[in-house]
């Protein structure tokens, strides 16, 4: 595993490299309110380096679930992860 990809090592966290951009592009295609517009993080018309939270028990169906943290680069949110993934919302 890479420096990069062990940053995180909360069991819940999952992370991607996503070479060919196929959950990037959804991810951008499924973005709606309540939603936060990310306000960096895109690079050759695609999200890189973004972090999403969901709450918990919500399912990918026709669309992908609203994030309740969508922004990034990573290094630079991981407060606002550690506080949504031990909040009680």
């Amino acid at each position: 595993m890479s420096i990069v990809l062990s940053r995180l090592s909360d069991p819940r966290v999952t992370q991607f490299w996503d070479e060919e951009h196929v959950l990037a592009t959804r991810m951008a295609k499924d973005a709606r309110e309540p939603q936060p517009k990310q306000r960096c993080c895109v690079r050759n018309n695609h999200l890189w380096d973004l972090a999403a939270v969901y709450r918990a028990g919500l399912t990918w169906d026709a669309a992908m679930p609203t994030a309740f943290v969508f922004e990034g680069p990573v290094v630079d949110v991981q407060e606002r992860m550690i506080e949504a993934l031990t909040s009680k919302e």
